[in-house]
């Protein structure tokens, strides 16, 4: 799939990312591109270098060599903190909310709005918050503590936090893996309101079911390196298993002699 820094819907670029761990080489030169309002599936088996991937996108990790470009200009991340500035954010398959507080302190936490007396503003969080969750459609009270919630609602409001600090790129790992057949039909109904907003979209997924109801385009990793990208319509099913195994279908299920 070619590329270029020109191409006006083009809002996130990695160009030949490269990362070692020691004894590892973790990613060979990889490249990817997202859209604005499209949904980029990145797929592989474990270890092929998805997460680590992500984790360099979102400032988790340094990468060793390669650039990251955010809507044409070269960017470099020390931490979470400056990918979220440049309107990053990613939901890992671990949720990183705290139980015991309500939604809305988890989603201004360490941001919190002040009154003029400099005491937590609550009623404006509240207020901020009960709109973000109208518009992603969870029927809770921004009061309600996290803990009380099914995991498909916490994902969502993993998702009105990135939403809050005016994301343009969500990296979604693994988000239905703990989800009931319901909560997967909300996500993808939510996921498709977020792709007509502009909202750019990276998901990680195993579940290569869900591509054709979700997908724009793919990348497949394997062994640190990109196979191949293509747009989701593009590959057939088999295709696709090919490209994540290196080699062709019949040969995952050999019959043996006994």
């Amino acid at each position: 799939m070619n590329t270029s820094a020109t191409e006006p819907d083009l809002v996130l670029e990695a160009r030949k990312i490269s990362k070692a761990f020691p004894g590892v080489k973790a990613l060979d030169e990889v490249s990817l591109a997202v859209r604005r309002g499209r949904l980029h599936a990145l797929l592989g088996e474990n270890g092929a270098g998805k997460s680590t991937l992500m984790n360099i996108l979102a400032g988790v990790f340094p990468l060793d060599s390669g650039e990251i470009l955010v809507e044409g200009k070269p960017v470099a991340f020390r931490n979470p903190r400056e990918a979220r500035e440049a309107g990053i954010a990613m939901i890992f398959q671990e949720l990183n909310l705290i139980p015991h507080l309500t939604v809305s302190q988890n989603i201004f936490l360490g941001r919190e709005p002040l009154t003029q007396a400099g005491l937590i503003d609550d009623a404006r969080m509240n207020r901020e918050v009960g709109g973000w969750l109208r518009r992603l459609k969870l029927d809770v009270a921004p009061q309600t503590p996290v803990a009380h919630l099914r995991v498909g609602q916490q994902q969502v409001v993993e998702i009105a936090k990135a939403l809050s600090m005016r994301a343009r790129i969500i990296i979604m790992d693994e988000p239905t893996s703990a989800l009931t057949e319901r909560e997967v039909a909300v996500l993808h109904d939510l996921i498709r309101q977020l792709k007509q907003e502009g909202v750019a979209i990276i998901y990680i997924t195993h579940k290569l079911d869900e591509l054709p109801l979700i997908a724009d385009e793919f990348t497949v990793l394997r062994d640190g390196c990109r196979v191949d990208s293509r747009v989701a319509n593009a590959a057939s099913p088999d295709e696709i298993v090919r490209m994540l195994v290196g080699r062709d279908l019949s040969e995952l299920f050999a019959r043996t002699p006994v």
